[in-house]
């Protein structure tokens, strides 16, 4: 099970549960005692697609989300081509700790962050350069037919959160919980105060929206208001 769960508020956030909006949970007490307006979660059993020994995979190095430099990055999927990616990260290889693909994603970000200065930019080129790579190494990867496996990806900042919807499949699957929702489809609901955008819908309440496939959401919590902008990716 897996679940990526983001919530960005007008103001820094309050001791409101991401799920229940009860005041006695874990991500309810560290939202209270934090400055920040925007909270990112993702329990999750871990995958192995390396098929690493569990010592290995289960590790704080490669326990999600990762975080640095203000940012906090989650994603849910595989990539495929993690060492091809690493090998481009200049010097945010030596940043990398563990053996997770997601790892190596967050400091791909970084960098195209480091490059093109917004959060939503950073998702978009991080996932145009997956994709130029694959042009020159699918060979080595006879049995797949792209360079991932889902690339939903999150990425939040202290008043930021910008989400890429992206889990290509020519028949998706049931979600693992709410009936009637595809597996890989981000939801996300406007509240009074907030936004919420999850890999899923985290609860049965009414208001889920479907986020398109391939599209990026920018969310900015700026002078007690939110600016949220959604845009459509060609690939």
């Amino acid at each position: 099970m897996c679940r990526i769960t983001a919530v960005i508020s007008a103001r820094p956030v309050s001791g409101r549960d991401l799920l229940c909006e009860g005041p006695k949970s874990l991500p309810a007490r560290a939202g209270a005692a934090a400055a920040a307006r925007v909270t990112l979660t993702h329990p999750r059993e871990a995958s192995d697609p390396a098929g690493l020994p569990k010592t290995r995979l289960i590790s704080r190095a490669n326990t999600r989300p990762f975080s640095a430099y203000g940012l906090t990055f989650a994603h849910n999927g595989t990539l495929f081509i993690k060492d091809e990616i690493r090998s481009l990260l200049g010097k945010y290889a030596a940043r990398v700790k563990g053996a997770d693909d997601s790892e190596v994603l967050f400091w791909q970000v970084v960098k195209m962050l480091d490059a093109y200065g917004s959060m939503g930019t950073a998702l978009e080129m991080a996932l145009d350069e997956i994709r130029t790579v694959w042009i020159s190494t699918r060979d080595k990867y006879p049995g797949r037919a792209a360079p991932y496996r889902g690339l939903n990806m999150f990425l939040a900042s202290k008043d930021s959160l910008a989400v890429l919807c992206h889990s290509p499949s020519k028949k998706r699957a049931p979600a693992l919980l709410p009936p009637g929702w595809e597996f890989g489809r981000v939801a996300w609901r406007r509240e009074k105060d907030r936004l919420v955008f999850s890999s899923e819908p985290a609860d049965v309440r009414p208001g889920w929206k479907k986020m398109n496939d391939p599209e990026l959401a920018c969310a900015t919590a700026r002078g007690g208001k939110l600016e949220l902008s959604f845009r459509r990716l060609c690939l």
